[in-house]
């Protein structure tokens, strides 16, 4: 099964998260008036509203950060009202957590789950695929440089009944690889006088076993707490940094152990945050797949680099009613292997698996920017630059001469290891005769050359689509990507130029690699996504991905 995947569609779009994209993209181009309509639109925007998501509130906060950043060019060439919009913004929102805060709201199973309008098999089907349960918003240890730019102070709590009905409902559904926390320190987590303790103590009495403990920085208030889950062996481990030392060393002498550190630096190893520069490319946070449960909703989590397109490393897309899959979750080593740029795997409400037509934006995104930096390395295993290898010469010299030892390997693996009842010998040879022709397929030169193609046509396709309906985004990696893209615009005079719908020749018969071509080619559609003789390209060329061989085919 397939299933073209329409990001307008099926998931909800955040307000503030876009107008942060379109600041940025002002102030790159210096287009200091546009920013200025935009914060003050931004502002009335705040001015008119009541209440705002964590969501919402970390989208507005990165908005104040960016003003902070370029504040001194913004100065200089807007009008005086600027510095007052921002002030205005810093108020309304102070007075705002200054409200969340004192009222903290505490949110009970059943209206949590009618605000969501799933229905029976959506919410079945949710449940298998989450991997971060969060139980409280906001976050009492206001690191500096957080990831996850967790919204200072507690500000709602799942209540004690509904962690443990979710809880059960978890493990019900067969899923036991989940923590619970993100964007918060699950000690925070507060229900009348429950503490996550009797989290603890619910589900060792009911049986419920997590595969992955917590993860902590132990914050003020909490050491009773810390004491209580070292007497009950629970499973946990404490993060350290500079803020922290201190405390975590004088808990450890009082009660005379020593906690599992989970890290133990001084300073995050990605700037994030407070630091965020809103002009470099860094890695992930997470190589998470899956879902997210929060106090205010569900989210799909797509890994991505951690950049102005995506301040948190993560893209966290709102899961509504019209959502008509999740995706299949993969953690830990799980998720080492997929391949950020290939269409993921998801699972219907039905549970059938199938993989997607398309990238999603947040992939295209990843695509775009990546510089094959060493320093940011991606999200997965491999990296786009690493994938395009297989189309080099060197590569396909490599895999004829490795041919006898790769078929020995398969007749071992297929033939005579991993036996079910189920599986007849008609069957194995057939899926062995399969995966031998692949692999011969993959290294005759010809068929090769065709592939490249297929691939060149699949990834232009999904970044001129997006670029087309994301004008702002467009800009925002213009600007990160400004240095590639002059060194690429050499590269292109010595030895490139498109025209007269000459892309074919040019795959097959270039001797640059294969990576700077298809950057190269990016980067024109970076100029302008109508680019005709690459649309045309695209239109002859019409490719889908066939997940059964893990490879581009035509489409004709």
């Amino acid at each position: 099964m397939s299933l073209h995947c329409n990001e307008q569609t099926f998931f909800k779009k955040n307000y503030f998260d876009k107008k942060r994209t379109e600041l940025l993209a002002a102030i790159y181009n210096q287009k200091y008036k546009d920013f200025e309509r935009i914060y003050k639109e931004i502002a009335e925007k705040i001015k008119n509203n009541a209440e705002f998501s964590e969501v919402d509130q970390k989208a507005i906060n990165q908005i104040q950060h960016a003003y902070r950043k370029f504040c001194k060019e913004l100065i200089e060439t807007c009008s005086n009202d600027i510095q007052k919009v921002y002030k205005n913004i810093k108020t309304r929102m102070a007075r705002n957590v200054r409200k969340q805060i004192k009222e903290v709201q505490y949110v009970e199973y059943d209206t949590w789950h009618n605000n969501l309008g799933f229905t029976r098999d959506q919410f079945r089907i949710m449940l298998k695929t989450v991997t971060s349960f969060q139980i409280s918003t906001g976050c009492s240890n206001y690191c500096r440089r957080c990831n996850e730019w967790a919204l200072p102070g507690v500000r709602k709590h799942f209540t004690f009944n509904a962690v443990k009905r979710l809880t059960k409902e978890l493990f019900e559904a067969g899923n036991r690889e989940f923590v619970h926390y993100s964007a918060s320190d699950p000690l925070d987590w507060r229900s009348g006088d429950n503490s996550f303790v009797d989290i603890i103590e619910f589900m060792a009495q009911n049986g419920f076993k997590s595969k992955f403990g917590i993860l902590t920085k132990i914050p003020k208030g909490s050491e009773k707490i810390i004491r209580k889950l070292l007497d009950l062996d629970a499973d946990f481990a404490v993060s350290v940094t500079e803020k922290n030392r201190k405390k975590i060393e004088k808990i450890e002498r009082k009660v005379g152990k020593k906690f599992v550190i989970q890290h133990d630096i001084d300073r995050l190893a990605i700037a994030a945050g407070l630091d965020e520069d809103f002009a470099s490319i860094k890695s992930s946070i997470t190589d998470n797949y899956g879902t997210e449960i929060t106090p205010e909703g569900v989210f799909l989590i797509v890994p991505t680099f951690t950049s102005a397109l995506n301040p948190t490393g993560q893209s966290r897309i709102q899961v509504t009613a019209e959502t008509k899959f999740f995706l299949i979750k993969k953690v830990g080593r799980q998720a080492l292997p997929v391949e950020y740029f290939k269409p993921l795997q998801a699972i219907d409400f039905k549970g059938n698996e199938f993989t997607l037509k398309n990238l999603l934006n947040a992939q295209i995104e990843n695509i775009l920017i990546n510089s094959n930096s060493d320093s940011a390395d991606p999200p997965g295993m491999m990296n786009l630059s690493e994938y395009f290898t297989i189309f080099e010469s060197e590569a396909i010299q490599c895999r004829r001469k490795l041919f006898p030892s790769v078929i020995k390997s398969l007749r071992e693996k297929i033939l005579f290891q991993n036996k079910s009842e189920n599986d007849s010998r008609e069957n194995r040879y057939s899926f062995f005769r399969r995966n031998v022709f692949d692999y011969f397929e993959f290294f005759q030169t010809s068929n090769v050359a065709q592939y490249k193609k297929n691939a060149f046509s699949f990834y232009l396709k999904a970044v001129a689509e997006y670029l087309k309906k994301h004008p702002a985004e467009k800009q925002v990696i213009l600007h990160l990507r400004k240095k590639d893209k002059k060194k690429y615009a050499a590269i292109e005079r010595c030895i490139l130029e498109v025209s007269d719908n000459k892309i074919d020749s040019i795959i097959k018969e270039s001797k640059i690699k294969t990576f700077d071509l298809f950057e190269i080619l990016m980067f024109k559609l970076l100029d302008n996504p109508y680019n005709k003789t690459i649309s045309d390209f695209i239109d002859n060329n019409p490719v889908l991905y066939d997940p059964v061989t893990d490879n581009f085919v035509s489409a004709k």
